[in-house]
């Protein structure tokens, strides 16, 4: 059976009306082994309130190759075992305003997940490949700073080594393509929306959903998402036998029994572009409504966590 968050009516309409202005910028999004030990991540300074709701909010501050950068941690701390989910904004965003449009939020609620918003420079990621913005730019070490986030995040929360999860969306899917070619160690498995990976890389079975809406130009500018889908399965070695299913808009399709008893999963979202896919359009901004069963945190979440390492 399919899991959904709970629904939200209107919690941070606020804070949204207070940073509007600031998500129109992100609409456009960017263009154009085994792994190694996760570098030190030290934290600089206690946790702050970050983001009001039902579950407990922190902000931490980590030092990652000399530059201080910050996190939300979205949990109680102190309870051991749980998931941990890292969510890389999109471009143009902050790391609490994904917080609130991208809908996981009622799991960590529920004690379910411990989650995790890492913070980009200047609101972008550097994914490698000459993508995006200011990041890219400076030539931030943003592949190292999730690993130290994931690094730190295991340990404040006690969360479970072998259930950490990384989602991104646009930009940040497009470092979550990096991060997993370059880290495949640390990682369970990935999901992302809205991007393709610029290359292939070879490494071990993982599980992954790569998720898009149909519409999107963005992701057609950057190449064949049914490419991109039957190349992870290759390198995942699944069979040909495939499962499909439609919720509204969505169709997905899934190959399992791939090597190591992984899965990869294709979300393509019928009439959608770049908007990310929420329970309801217009509860904050860029999102496209498609339901509770088809919103991408639901897919996301469900395929997850059903592939521990």
């Amino acid at each position: 059976m399919v899991r959904s968050p709970s629904g939200r009516k209107g919690r941070f309409a606020a804070l949204w009306a207070v940073l509007v202005s600031l998500v129109v910028l992100g609409i456009a999004a960017c263009s154009p082994g085994t792994s190694p030990s996760v570098p030190p991540a030290v934290v600089t300074q206690a946790s702050r309130a970050a983001v009001s709701g039902g579950a407990p909010s922190t902000e931490r501050d980590l030092t990652v190759g000399g530059i201080r950068r910050t996190y939300l941690a979205i949990g109680a701390a102190g309870k051991p075992g749980r998931p941990l989910l890292i969510v890389l904004h999109g471009r143009g965003y902050t790391a609490r305003q994904e917080s609130i449009r991208t809908g996981f939020l009622p799991y960590a609620e529920r004690g379910l997940a411990d989650l995790v918003y890492p913070q980009g420079t200047a609101n972008s990621w550097n994914a490698g490949h000459g993508c995006c913005g200011r990041a890219s730019a400076a030539n931030v070490d943003d592949v190292g700073f999730v690993t130290g986030v994931a690094d730190d995040a295991i340990r404040y929360f006690g969360s479970d080594p072998k259930r950490v999860y990384l989602v991104g969306y646009s930009n940040g899917a497009r470092l979550t393509f990096e991060e997993m070619c370059r880290h495949p160690a640390l990682f369970a498995g990935f999901a992302t929306y809205g991007a393709l990976p610029p290359a292939m890389c070879e490494g071990p079975p993982k599980p992954v959903l790569i998720a898009a809406g149909a519409a999107d130009t963005l992701v057609r500018g950057e190449g064949s998402f049914t490419g991109t889908v039957a190349q992870w399965r290759s390198r995942d070695g699944c069979p040909s036998a495939d499962s499909v299913t439609h919720s509204g808009p969505l169709t997905l399709t899934t190959w399992a029994g791939c090597h190591d008893g992984t899965a990869v999963a294709s979300a393509l979202y019928h009439g959608i572009g770049h908007p990310w896919p929420a329970v309801k359009a217009g509860e904050v901004p860029f999102t496209a409504g498609v339901g509770a069963q088809a919103a991408a945190a639901t897919v996301m979440w469900n395929f997850l966590t059903a592939h521990p390492a």
